[in-house]
């Protein structure tokens, strides 16, 4: 499998303009991560209309440092407009846009958050761009992510039953029961039945002890079971504790690394 990182984890030292994208994708590549997870919102300069050079400026970066772009995140909701919510058809037509912003990234995943319930709403909007998806040549990776249990996402995926929809587990769904913001914790067996249809995944961690592990997410014991499987795609480590400590990312991003290097590798 691959290990890299997503710049959401750099957010300390991003949101105070200490860094920005092209630094963080050089920090990463120093790291000797072999890929990059970048979000929309947070990371691409004149969202959510990015020019064509800029998209070129980081892709291109991101090759001259030997690394690739695992995956493309972005939100998709209908409070994206000031004044109404979006109809149907704008959402689709937005949806569509970002795969096309993918394929110009040279990523092949893209993960739009998007909770809806019941799980058809999602189901209806991914069959409705499901020739887009096949067209760029993007997979549309469904977070595994609270509130919604495993069960919901094996549902979607057995619905549209296409690869060009799959799924991206984030490990904060196994995490204990006293992990910071965890609002429900399953058994780590649930993540045997979706593993077939996994092809990136996010390394959460919120804390470290003093050995440099994260307490509250049995990372030993999931990547075993990656690994047990025969996984080949991607974990982008994802750490959340900026929001709470204040350390710098320079200094998080590479513990969380060397954790994914160490039960990963």
């Amino acid at each position: 499998m691959k290990l890299g990182m997503s710049l959401y984890s750099f957010g300390a030292d991003i949101h105070a303009g200490r860094m920005d994208v092209y630094d963080a994708i050089r920090c990463c590549a120093e790291m000797g991560c072999d890929g990059v997870e970048i979000i929309g919102e947070q990371h691409i300069p004149g969202w959510p209309n990015p020019s064509l050079d800029d998209l070129k400026r980081i892709r291109e970066l991101v090759a001259s440092l030997s690394m690739e772009i695992f995956c493309f995140s972005c939100y998709f909701g209908k409070n994206i407009r000031s004044d109404r919510p979006q109809t149907q058809e704008e959402m689709i037509h937005n949806a569509k846009k970002m795969i096309a912003v993918t394929a110009c990234l040279g990523a092949k995943i893209m993960r739009p958050a998007f909770n809806a319930d019941p799980v058809d709403i999602l189901v209806d909007y991914v069959n409705a761009v499901l020739p887009a998806l096949e067209e760029y040549g993007v997979i549309w990776g469904v977070e595994l992510h609270a509130p919604h249990p495993p069960a919901y996402y094996l549902k979607a995926l057995e619905t549209v039953n296409s690869p060009w929809f799959r799924l991206v587990p984030d490990f904060s769904c196994w995490q204990g029961p006293n992990a910071p913001g965890q609002i429900q914790t399953n058994e780590l067996s649930t993540l045997e039945p979706l593993l077939p249809y996994a092809v990136h995944c996010h390394g959460k961690a919120h804390m470290f002890d003093e050995n440099g592990e994260e307490p509250n997410t049995p990372y030993k014991e999931i990547f075993t079971r990656l690994k047990d499987y025969g996984f080949e795609g991607s974990v982008a480590g994802e750490f959340e504790g900026w929001l709470m400590n204040g350390e710098p990312s320079t200094k998080t991003t590479r513990i969380l690394f060397n954790l994914l290097e160490k039960y990963g590798r």
